[in-house]
């Protein structure tokens, strides 16, 4: 069966080289049938061959000027759906090294290009786990990371990131890369001259490489220090170094909003907008990391009565912050919307705005693309309408993340049905009514759509960072300075 496999990519190749559509389509079905043929080794090898065929049709497209910043290609969303379910397929780690850091190097490229470069480089860094002296994951990760820093308005942020991009470029070129068919030439000429530019800005801002980035406390007392320790080791402060480190120095929740302008008519209300989500985050955050000792009784806990339904449900205050934590995450998304619906002047009623629908305008039965977005050059804003591809809405078909509308499934269960968690398995059945997940599965899923909201709010920041540089500022209006006064806190 491997020399069916080996074949079929040997075919798919040489259909990609020719160019040749009709095949590349014949293909994709031969794809589908080792899906479905039963032989659940084939599926993840199988789903990664479809996928470079999604990537073969979107690269005879690109030859088009307009299709790199076109905000419909559905190709490469089904690339990314096809890499993501290789990746999930529990057959998956038995694949050769090789084959899977190919497929998590090939989903981060593409997230990249759609602007979901947080989500990119931890991909690039699944591939790196694997090998890390992978060329091709250390090399584009190194672009990645430059491209991410270019987007900052913190220069010294950039710098720290651009620091980073030198490091993994390094080690695409060095002799000890391991290119999984060789050396690519053109690559390597790429990541040699990436690095080469990159060296030349620390230069010019004469960056110094001895910074001790880890030279703060991360916390005043024990629970503090594991609290923040958590949340660094699951890169979710809203810190752009918490991207590329784990050190102190990212142990801080620093990211708001740009500079930016209002006419002098205008409320300054967009900080505020920020201020909320922002805190509700961190608050959802808090909530998920307490509620990681569920086996534990809290006072609230103490003399209420509960009756055993023997079904593995745990019932106690620290499972329902677990729940209120997915569900106060999973609004922010809604609340990114409403942000984007005035500061772009999209012109929704407030009642219409959700984070898949603020995109679009329906024309007879197709959606098209509102104007206020459509042609827009915004690296990060583009990385918002891509993530909203994660998340599912019954007026949508198109998604990029397998377990979308399982997580939509878990938020309307907890806002209006009955969800029970699990701590162990027990013969009972989910309704329409009441369902049941194992504690364990629900808190990953947590952590799901806790980085999902995180990714929200710094693309949303580097977007109107960069939609500020593309308007043009007339004289009529006020800049806001970055952030203003930072409220005083109680404590301070």
């Amino acid at each position: 069966m491997s020399s069916k496999l080996d074949a079929l990519g040997v075919e798919i190749d040489s259909a990609a080289e020719s160019k040749n559509v009709s095949a590349l389509t014949a293909l994709m079905e031969k794809c589908d049938s080792m899906i479905e043929s039963g032989y659940p080794h084939l599926r993840p090898i199988a789903l990664f061959y479809k996928a470079n065929i999604y990537s073969s049709l979107a690269a005879l497209k690109s030859h088009d000027p307009e299709y790199a910043w076109s905000w419909h290609q559905s190709e490469k969303i089904l690339e990314i759906l096809n890499l993501r379910k290789a990746v999930s397929d529990p057959k998956f780690p038995s694949l050769d090294s090789i084959i899977q850091c190919k497929v998590y190097t090939n989903l981060g490229n593409s997230l990249n290009q759609f602007g979901r470069f947080i989500e990119a480089i931890k991909a690039w860094d699944y591939a790196l786990y694997l090998m890390p002296n992978f060329a091709m994951a250390l090399g584009n990760k190194g672009v990645g990371l430059t491209d991410y820093a270019h987007a900052l308005y913190d220069y010294g942020h950039a710098g720290i990131l651009v620091a980073h991009a030198v490091d993994e470029l390094k080690g695409a070129i060095s002799n000890d890369a391991l290119w999984d068919s060789g050396l690519h030439p053109e690559a390597e000429k790429s990541f040699r001259k990436k690095c080469l530019s990159a060296e030349k800005y620390l230069e010019r801002i004469e960056y110094s490489v001895d910074f001790d980035l880890n030279q703060w406390p991360v916390g005043d007392n024990r629970k503090e220090v594991e609290y923040r320790t958590w949340c660094l080791d699951n890169n979710l402060f809203l810190s752009p170094l918490n991207d590329v480190t784990k050190l102190s120095a990212s142990a801080k929740d620093v990211l708001h909003l740009p500079s930016h302008t209002y006419n002098l008519d205008e409320e300054a209300r967009f900080p505020n907008y920020f201020n909320i989500m922002k805190q509700e985050y961190v608050t959802a955050r808090f909530m998920l990391f307490e509620s990681l000792d569920y086996y534990s009784e809290h006072a609230s806990d103490i003399n209420v009565l509960l009756m055993d339904g023997f079904d593995g449900a745990q019932f106690n205050y620290r499972v329902e912050q677990l729940k209120v934590a997915f569900r106060l995450a999973y609004s922010i998304f809604d609340k990114v919307a409403l942000f984007l619906n005035d500061y772009y002047r999209v012109g929704l009623k407030i009642s219409a705005v959700s984070f898949r629908k603020i995109w679009v305008q329906r024309k007879s039965k197709n959606f098209e693309i509102n104007s206020c977005f459509a042609g827009s050059q915004n690296w990060p804003l583009r990385g918002l309408y891509y993530l909203s591809k994660d998340l599912f809405d019954d007026d949508f078909d198109d998604v990029a993340l397998p377990e979308a509308k399982d997580l939509a499934a878990l938020r309307n269960r907890i806002e209006h049905r009955y969800l029970s968690l699990q701590t162990y398995e027990a013969p009972v059945k989910n309704t329409d009514i009441h369902s049941y997940i194992s504690i364990d599965e629900f808190h990953l899923k947590t952590i799901k759509i806790m980085s999902m909201a995180r990714e929200a709010l710094v693309y949303l920041s580097l977007a109107m960072h960069r939609e500020e540089e593309i308007r043009n500022i007339d004289n009529e209006k006020v800049s806001i300075p970055i952030q203003s006064l930072p409220i005083e806190r109680f404590y301070e």
